[in-house]
This record gives structure tokens, C-alpha cells and sequence, in this order.
């Protein structure tokens, strides 16, 4: 199981980038949310090479030009299992699914050489997801006032 995105391939590594940057472009109103999720994300980005390719994707993101991606074939399923998780988990980064970041999404997928079957599965899987942390979050704020009162 793939954990972090250092057991990715260099160019599978900036393909994974500029599909994030391109998800999170999508709406054309970047957040601060979204800032700290690529940080995030690539904080560990490419230890051997300079930063200059994610200084440029900060820069093309900062003046909301959207990074294009291309066709990328990836034969580890391990690989395009993580790549996978963290594209459907770029859609929410914001906290709501909006409907260009989910048309990358599917663009994304498609690049990867997936059926819109699978990719529509696994999106429902993540909002299922983020509907739980939710209830969560609630719930959790619920009992946090029970104990101050």
C-alpha cells in the first residue's frame, strides 16, 4: 500500500500536481483551504529535484491559470489507488463538491485509463465519506457542550 507520494515516479509525481492544482482551479475561487491541502500533499515532493516545478505550479495557481494534464498510463494498481484517493479527496478539499471540480475529477480518471463506472463509484464513496465526518463533527461538538454546561 502506497502512503506517500515519494513511492511515485517523478513524472508520476507532477502528473499528480498539476491534476491537484487543476481540480482545485476548477471553480476559479482558490481558498486558503486549498492552499494548505497541496502544501500538505507535497511537502515531501521530489526530494532530488529542485523546488522550480512546484514554484511554478504555486505561480501558475496564484494567477488562476489551471494547469493542463495529460495522459498518464500507470500500471501499479497500488500507485493508481493512492493517486485515486487523493484526486477524490482534492474534490472536497473546500468542503463541498462542486460540479467543475468533479467534471476534472472524471477528466483526471479518464486520463488514468478509468471507466466512469469506477470513478463515479469511488466519488460516492467520498462523499459518503465526508457526510460521516460531518455527523462526527457534530456529534462531537454536542458532547463538548454537554461538558461545559
Amino acid at each position: 500500500m502506497i502512503k506517500s507520494i515519494n513511492n511515485l515516479l517523478p513524472n508520476e509525481q507532477k502528473w499528480l500536481a498539476k491534476t491537484v492544482a487543476s481540480i482545485i482551479l476548477a471553480d476559479t475561487s482558490f481558498k486558503e483551504s486549498q492552499t494548505d491541502f497541496i502544501k500538505n500533499l507535497f511537502k515531501t515532493f521530489l526530494d532530488e529535484e529542485p523546488l522550480e516545478f512546484l514554484s511554478e505550479l504555486f505561480a501558475l495557481i496564484k494567477r488562476g491559470i489551471n494547469p493542463k494534464f495529460e495522459k498518464i498510463e500507470i500500471t501499479n494498481p497500488d500507485k493508481l489507488i493512492f493517486i485515486l484517493d487523493i484526486l477524490s479527496a482534492t474534490v472536497f478539499v473546500n468542503g463541498k463538491r462542486l460540479h467543475l471540480e468533479t467534471e476534472r475529477f472524471f477528466e483526471a480518471g479518464k486520463k488514468l485509463g478509468f471507466r466512469m463506472g469506477m470513478l463515479s463509484y469511488r466519488l460516492s464513496l467520498e462523499v459518503e465519506k465526508e457526510r460521516v465526518k460531518r455527523k462526527l463533527d457534530f456529534i462531537s461538538n454536542d458532547i463538548r457542550k454537554e461538558f461545559k454546561k
